[in-house]
């Protein structure tokens, strides 16, 4: 399978592809001003007297604007030829649909975290879960799941307790579920907004073709060694700890 990774602004190398030119998205912006503010309050060491302690850990990028989300939706409506799919807060699902047009809305999908932060001022219910607004172009839409519910259940820390490669990087096993059930072998996915390389590493793994962008470039870094590990066939952690040497990718 091939792939290629972007180094750079994603709308505008969005703005060079053809029109329907991807087969999918799968996409993982940031967030909006809100989440940013709610989501840098975070578990810190164990104080004597018992409990945790509250951080302030603030996100190493900015939240999406307005003109952003708007842009970035136009361009991945443009080039998707199938399914359409991104992460959002619920309060901002309707704003990608609105996003996404002209295609059609077809369901806004929960990924619900058994291990989500608990809302550490007491005061109003935690937030266990993240949306995906699901939209596809005109027409009937086809996927693996039949009549499977669209919520996904999956834990945010990787197995084996390891730490993530990104601040808000998805698991690989929800990755894997959504790149089996929205999308078919020798399909290409696009991720605009790639960070660590997880939608990636769940479509070469899963036999698919992969196109991605990801500014930052500590983040870019991180996703082109996992891709490269993922196409030798094996996984970044592996590598790291001396099983396989590193390949030589197509990353851009």
């Amino acid at each position: 399978m091939t792939w290629t990774l972007h180094h750079g602004d994603c709308i505008e190398w969005m703005r060079s592809l053809p029109d329907k030119s991807v087969d999918h998205v799968i996409a993982d912006p940031p967030y909006e001003a809100a989440a940013h503010t709610a989501g840098r309050r975070i578990r810190g060491k164990t104080l004597p007297g018992g409990g945790r302690e509250i951080v302030t850990v603030p996100l190493s990028f900015p939240p999406i604007s307005a003109a952003e989300r708007s842009a970035a939706g136009a361009e991945i409506a443009r080039v998707v030829r199938r399914w359409a799919l991104v992460f959002c807060q619920i309060e901002a699902a309707m704003l990608w649909v609105e996003a996404l047009r002209p295609l059609a809305y077809k369901r806004t999908c929960l990924w619900v975290k058994p291990d989500g932060q608990p809302q550490l001022s007491g005061d109003r219910p935690g937030m266990g879960y993240e949306c995906i607004v699901a939209c596809h172009p005109s027409g009937r839409s086809r996927w693996n799941g039949g009549g499977k519910l669209g919520v996904f259940t999956q834990t945010k820390t990787p197995l084996g307790g390891a730490k993530n490669p990104h601040p808000t990087t998805k698991p690989l096993p929800l990755m894997l579920e959504l790149v089996s059930l929205f999308t078919d072998p020798g399909e290409t996915i696009l991720d605009p907004f790639a960070g660590s390389g997880t939608t990636g590493v769940a479509a070469l793994r899963l036999g698919r073709h992969f196109l991605g962008a990801e500014m930052d470039a500590t983040h870019h870094a991180t996703a082109t060694a996992r891709l490269r590990a993922e196409e030798s066939g094996s996984t970044l952690g592996a590598v790291r700890a001396g099983q396989l040497a590193l390949i030589e990718g197509a990353a851009e």
